[in-house]
């Protein structure tokens, strides 16, 4: 299970059953995902696998459902991508991996 175990990591591809989940849930069912990501990452570093196991619980869904899961895992990816997220570690091993809300203004 991607979120419990330490060797476990994320598919590069995504599979028809994830597919499927996505076209269920469409964009604004992303949107959701994307907010609960964001609500339960702090400013500080927390492990991807906390942030994502609080937003999949907030957003009605099970951590054993592995497909919402690596959904969830995804889209951490993504928020990366579009600069609302820093990650630090590879975001393909939840539990090895951190991640925050960007910040715009830190000083070091």
């Amino acid at each position: 299970m991607l979120l419990l175990d330490d060797d476990d990591e994320l598919d590069a591809s995504v599979d028809e059953a994830e597919a499927h989940l996505v076209a269920q849930l469409g964009h604004s069912g992303l949107q959701r995902i994307d907010e609960n990501l964001r609500k339960h990452a702090q400013r500080h570093w927390l492990k991807v696998a906390r942030v994502v196991a609080d937003a999949v619980q907030a957003g009605g869904f099970s951590v054993s459902d592995e497909n919402v899961v690596r959904l969830h895992v995804r889209r951490v990816s993504a928020l990366v991508e579009f600069g609302a997220f820093e990650a630090q570690g590879d975001l393909r091993k939840p539990r090895w991996s951190e991640g925050r809300v960007a910040q715009a203004d830190e000083v070091y």
